[in-house]
């Protein structure tokens, strides 16, 4: 992300952003998730994540669920995924700069906890081992639960969703591939037709 310009514009894009993420979550974004786009928990975009990429905080296991989750929250399809935008690496950074070490800690508890239940789920196979629609499912029926339930802290499901949309929505891939993007903006037309537009989303 870039860094705040002397007119404040760039927070205002970034809050414009966090509106968006906030109406796609549907329901308030936590505080250490708002700094993430406020503040910028990186200065490497997620879409640069690097192949060697090492964990700060997750072990190798949990990556394995961050990222088969992740998938299938924001799939690759005609355009780019959250594998392909670096969510976990985003998710792993967050994790590390945003969020007290009791918030960590329950993330943590919530992957093995997830981990169980699929597995239980499955028959006794791994969670990322299993067929794709089983995962789906499963990943579904986690997601309408939690929904459902009024719990003082987000479980592990929904602090995961928050997290790859905010990674996703500010990665490379993520706005340049599905926002309507203006690397250098001309003229400004107030209104202007949707059908008008390659995307229906714009950002400058």
């Amino acid at each position: 992300m870039s860094e705040l310009n002397d007119d404040g514009s760039e927070m205002l894009r970034r809050r414009e952003v966090l509106r968006r993420a906030a109406w796609l979550l549907g329901s308030a974004v936590s505080a250490p998730a708002a700094l993430a786009i406020l503040q910028g928990c990186s200065r490497q975009e997620p879409g640069e994540i690097k192949a060697e990429w090492v964990p700060e905080f997750l072990q190798a296991r949990e990556v394995a669920i961050v990222a088969a989750v992740v998938d299938i929250m924001i799939p690759k399809t005609d355009t780019s995924g959250a594998l392909d935008a670096g969510v976990p690496a985003f998710i792993d950074t967050a994790l590390v700069a945003l969020y007290p070490q009791a918030d960590r800690e329950r993330f943590r508890v919530g992957v093995a906890a997830f981990s169980d239940a699929a597995k239980a789920h499955g028959a006794g196979q791994p969670f990322p081992e299993q067929k794709p629609e089983a995962r789906v499912a499963f990943v579904k029926q986690v997601l309408e639960t939690a929904l459902e339930q009024d719990l003082p802290d987000k479980p592990f499901i929904l602090v995961t969703r928050e997290l790859a949309l905010l990674g996703y929505l500010n990665s490379q891939v993520g706005i340049s591939e599905n926002m309507e993007y203006v690397r250098v903006p001309t003229a400004f037309h107030a209104c202007v037709p949707l059908s008008q537009m390659k995307k229906h989303v714009y950002w400058e």
